[in-house]
């Protein structure tokens, strides 16, 4: 039995409703639409008269707002479900999302000229509820949105096409099955492709590791096992010869890196080269003596970008393995933003170098330009070799032309003179 994961774990069920169901939400909320969401569930919801509350705006607003914000284990089960898709979606991006799917379907959720104030909520509810299609279709999308921390690889070279056929896509399904398996997940595979702005995603849905947990059917408890859906992403962008794999263990974003090579690419080994992952790097910084400081160029969105954190490590070489390793470390965080000058002057002995020093890693806060109120940020984690960490929704443009600004990337082209709108 394959269960969707988002749809079981009971811990995260219950943060969600909490998030739906607050008082600011319910004073405000469509009635018409809450209440054809709750007619769904009307079996049940016992101790409710929604016919008659439903007629009646004010007592009703007021007692399903009780009913809402009390005991959650008086919810029915299809009512869970429902809000905890709708929570998925309750964010910037997911509202995002949902408006880029409605102008496709040609359709409008909500009219901003009508509800200039509705929130990411508002939108998720009135697509769930009046356009399923719409709902259904950005929630699909919303797989290949990439968190922070992601895996990442260079081909070497640019240009590179990818055959996305029908044939190749089973191919890669097959292979990818069989790495999972590997895992005692289960031979359950399915691929999906996307294209946005130029980039290739595939989601790879896969068995997580199966699990039991103990129910209750009427007055008898039993163990029960199953076993949940997991989606894995592998982005590819033909341009730079970039490829990015997120969801799922460490260990497997290599083997699926070399399945899309193999099967999609038709270049066997594209990303098992040593330099494949050696992408980032850290020394204008090393250089600098602790007096780097980020360039900003033409970049026109950034104000200023500040080092809140740096860390070093004092390292030695390993003489019967000849490996590199790390005696101690010393790190330091500013919220002013000048991190790495302070490292240096609480440790003036530091001199990168073998045998010597390492900065092992910096976290810069990019301040974007706003016309008033409080300044939007970036958080971004640089750890060489491999490692960029950032919210990569919005910004992924302007932060990895940021980076290459300021030569801290090993990349094969120079900086593009211009970023494209984000």
């Amino acid at each position: 039995m394959y269960l969707l994961r988002s749809e079981l774990r009971g811990r995260h069920v219950q943060k969600d409703f909490t998030k739906f169901a607050n008082q600011r939400f319910l004073k405000t909320v469509n009635w018409e639409v809450l209440g054809k969401l709750l007619a769904k569930h009307r079996a049940g919801l016992k101790g409710l008269d929604l016919d008659a509350l439903l007629a009646d705006e004010i007592e009703g607003r007021k007692r399903i707002t009780e009913y809402l914000l009390g005991s959650k284990d008086s919810y029915p089960d299809g009512l869970i479900q429902d809000l905890h898709r709708i929570v998925r979606l309750d964010s910037p991006t997911g509202m995002r999302l949902l408006q880029e799917e409605a102008e496709r379907q040609e359709v409008v959720i909500i009219d901003p000229a009508e509800s200039p104030t509705a929130t990411p909520r508002d939108y998720a509810l009135v697509a769930f509820v009046e356009y399923p299609d719409v709902f259904k279709e950005a929630e699909h999308t919303s797989v290949f949105i990439a968190p922070p921390s992601v895996t990442e690889f260079d081909a070497g070279e640019d240009g590179i096409a990818a055959s996305v056929t029908k044939e190749a896509l089973e191919a890669l399904r097959i292979r990818a099955s069989g790495i999972f398996a590997a895992d005692l997940r289960g031979k359950f595979c399915r691929v999906r492709d996307y294209v946005d702005d130029g980039e290739l995603c595939i989601a790879v849905r896969h068995g997580a590791p199966p699990v039991s947990t103990e129910v209750i059917r009427g007055e008898e408890d039993e163990v029960i096992g199953f076993q949940e859906v997991d989606t894995a992403v592998i982005s590819f962008v033909e341009a730079t010869g970039r490829l990015t794999v997120w969801g799922c263990a460490k260990k497997r974003r290599g083997d699926l890196a070399e399945a899309f090579a193999t099967e999609i690419l038709g270049r066997p080994g594209a990303f098992k080269a040593a330099s494949a992952q050696d992408l980032y790097t850290l020394a204008p910084a090393e250089n600098s003596n602790g007096a780097f400081a980020f360039r900003i160029g033409d970049l026109d969105q950034i104000d200023r970008v500040e080092i809140t954190e740096a860390q070093a490590n004092r390292v030695a070489t390993n003489v019967r393995t000849g490996r590199e390793k790390t005696l101690f470390s010393v790190r330091v965080k500013d919220s002013e933003g000048s991190a790495l000058r302070r490292l240096h002057e609480s440790r003036t002995d530091i001199s990168y170098g073998d045998d010597s020093w390492r900065l092992d890693h910096i976290i810069a806060r990019i301040v974007l330009k706003t016309a008033g109120g409080r300044a939007p940020t970036i958080s971004v984690t640089l750890k060489p070799p491999g490692t960029a960490s950032f919210l990569r929704v919005r910004h992924k443009k302007l932060v990895m032309a940021l980076l290459k600004l300021n030569a801290l990337t090993n990349d094969r082209r120079p900086l593009a003179p211009a970023l494209a709108a984000e």
